[in-house]
């Protein structure tokens, strides 16, 4: 009796355990706060599974973390459906829906060894900024308002970009080519993504790039214009995974689930807020709001 007893727990011991390799897993992120607090949120889980976790939060741009991932120096951080569609993949068709484009992703990185998990209905999309007093004043709510504005006078306002969205397939030349935004390219600056809501905020840039869920449009006094011709694809964050890693231990995908049901735009604008604007530690506040909604211990 006692033998049985004991190898019942020897099998209960060792169905907790991670079944990859020596339970080791890195994970990364990319720089902005966004991604802090979505990153933060994949290391607390995974030590909440049990893995020793190598915290890579953050690693760098959106080339070196897709880098990362295929060569294994990491094996898995949230990335965006849109991002992938349009600079992975290079898809140029607009898909109708978040989930088609996700059902894309998921289904075209399969070949590759990676697997999506489940999708976060928040939606970080690009978005144009300005002041909302100006925005008002010239009786701007959409790009096509202010494409209108900048024909006018291509020198008159100023544009922040980030180094990234000058050069993406779905950034700067996109925009320009759907509305037409005839901008002087000696009035695009390229700046950090953090910096383009300060520099809006104080007035030494008129328009910003920035994403849809980041808590300092509100907290600045911004507003974000309408993309009325929905040039913008949906960028929905799922924690990407090498398939070797979760076919070891499938039930690595069970709280990126639970997290999928609470993780919306109303939710991640506010943790945003937390560390952007009220310099909160990025693994303090993931890791609060996962406990919060019983997803980590």
């Amino acid at each position: 009796m006692k033998r049985k007893i004991l190898a019942l727990l020897v099998l209960v011991l060792f169905a907790s355990v991670p079944a990859w390799g020596a339970g080791k897993f890195a994970v990364g992120s990319k720089t902005f706060a966004e991604q802090l607090v979505l990153g933060k949120m994949g290391v607390a889980i995974m030590k909440d599974l049990g893995y020793t976790v190598d915290d890579k939060v953050p690693l760098g741009g959106t080339a070196i973390l897709r880098q990362a991932l295929v060569s294994n120096q990491i094996q898995g951080y949230f990335e965006y459906t849109g991002t992938a569609a349009t600079v992975f993949f290079k898809e140029k068709t607009m898909f109708p829906t978040p989930g088609a484009t996700y059902d894309f992703v998921k289904s075209t990185d399969e070949k590759n060894g990676l697997v999506w998990l489940s999708r976060m209905p928040l939606n970080n999309t690009y978005c144009l900024m300005m002041r909302a007093a100006d925005a008002e004043k010239h009786g701007i709510r959409s790009i096509s308002d202010l494409a209108a504005l900048v024909e006018k006078n291509p020198r008159a306002l100023k544009l922040g970009v980030t180094p990234e969205f000058l050069v993406r397939p779905d950034g700067l030349p996109k925009l320009r080519t759907t509305y037409a935004l005839r901008l002087d390219a000696k009035n695009v600056v390229q700046m950090e993504p953090g910096l383009i809501y300060l520099a809006l905020r104080d007035g030494s840039l008129d328009i910003g790039v920035g994403f849809s869920t980041d808590g300092r449009i509100r907290a600045y006094g911004l507003r974000a214009l309408d993309d009325d011709k929905v040039m913008f694809p949906s960028y929905n964050p799922a924690f990407v995974i090498r398939k070797e890693v979760l076919d070891a231990n499938p039930g690595i995908a069970a709280p990126f689930e639970k997290l999928a049901k609470v993780l919306d735009d109303e939710a991640i604008t506010e943790l945003n807020f937390r560390v952007a604007e009220m310099k909160q530690d990025p693994a303090a506040v993931a890791e609060a709001f996962l406990k919060a909604h019983g997803i980590i211990r």
